[in-house]
């Protein structure tokens, strides 16, 4: 059986983090199985600014071990605080060194949609961005990454949510490829509240493609093509916002 790893913080709401992550897998690659680890307790949606705590670096650093020793086909890392940045590193290094790597892609997060800062410092990302295969930040992640002179050679990235110039009724993800090419996905502008998650659930969708031995085209092509779907069924969260599905038919990959 294949296997993915989601790596990233616990939000009790559901609304993002590994829950999130894991009805995504749920919903886009069933057949999947599922590991995760969890690196910090967030709390969201409450009318305030978002916090966290850190997971135990102990209890962390086994499950790192734990997963280091399976077979995996992708692993996607989402909120990794700035303390556990080093024993995520060296996880990656140790996924590196192997002959078939499993694809990794990177959800660089960092401040939440209704404020506080959750994730490491954008320095930091970049320490762990080089160790990856695909980042996916939005426009804000972007900036911060490229603010720090660091951005690694050789690594793609998928920019999320950039408006089209003159055009305020359309959205666009960019996809820049290692080698320097890119490939556009414009599509109209979904309206109504933005739902929580969106960017978790695109990563993962993405790693499930991936850990299926989808090209990265074709994986990231079919991610968006499912959080476009699956953004009709939104249903209000314990948050008071608006959430992505937890159950429902995949689509074809």
């Amino acid at each position: 059986m294949r296997r993915i790893a989601v790596i990233g913080g616990m939000d009790p709401t559901g609304g993002a983090g590994l829950l999130r992550d894991a009805w995504t897998v749920e919903l886009r690659a069933p057949g999947l199985e599922l590991h995760a680890v969890c690196t910090a307790l967030t709390r969201q949606g409450e009318g305030g600014p978002a916090r966290s705590t850190s997971a135990d670096p102990t209890t962390l650093a086994r499950e790192l071990d734990r997963l280091a020793e399976l077979d995996l086909g992708a692993v996607k890392l989402g909120m990794i605080p700035a303390e556990h940045v080093a024993a995520i590193d060296n996880f990656l290094v140790r996924l590196r060194a192997r002959p078939s790597p499993p694809r990794i892609v990177c959800d660089p997060v960092g401040s939440a949609s209704a404020g506080g800062r959750l994730g490491a410092p954008a320095r930091e990302l970049a320490r762990l961005a080089r160790r990856v295969d695909l980042l996916t930040p939005n426009l804000a992640e972007l900036a911060e990454l490229r603010a720090t002179g660091s951005m690694p050679p050789g690594v793609a990235v998928l920019c999320k949510g950039e408006p089209v110039p003159g055009r305020p009724d359309r959205i666009r993800d960019r996809l820049c490829f290692a080698d320097g090419g890119e490939q556009l996905f414009e599509r109209p502008r979904v309206t109504g509240p933005d739902p929580r998650g969106t960017g978790c659930a695109l990563s993962t969708a993405i790693a499930c493609g991936l850990a299926r031995g989808r090209p990265q085209l074709h994986a990231v092509a079919a991610g968006i093509t499912w959080l476009d779907a699956v953004r009709a069924w939104t249903h209000p969260g314990s948050d008071g916002r608006p959430h992505l599905p937890d159950a429902g038919p995949p689509l074809p990959a």
